[in-house]
């Protein structure tokens, strides 16, 4: 998949848009395939200078899509469901 990312915090020139491997659910997870994403003051603080819980990090902790899978344990969506989410990261 693509995705906007970057490897050490700092300017915006840090931003890379790439392709990562594609995520695949755990236990309790939702995967959604993300047609919109939210860049909020969040994400611009934590590209300045926040911690990055994963290298590289992905942007856009905000978004909108359609759930593809479902992970063990989650009763409360299903595949063809659209969703908006906002994660930690």
């Amino acid at each position: 998949m693509k995705a906007a990312v970057y490897y050490e915090t700092g300017a915006p020139d840090v931003l890379r848009y790439e392709d990562v491997p594609d995520p695949v659910p755990g236990p309790g997870d939702v995967l959604i395939d993300v047609e919109a994403i939210s860049i909020e003051g969040g994400d611009t603080l934590n590209r300045a200078g926040g911690e990055m819980p994963a290298t590289p990090h992905v942007v856009g902790y905000q978004c909108a899509g359609t759930v593809v899978e479902v992970g063990s344990g989650v009763t409360d969506r299903e595949p063809g469901q659209r969703v908006v989410a906002t994660m930690p990261w």
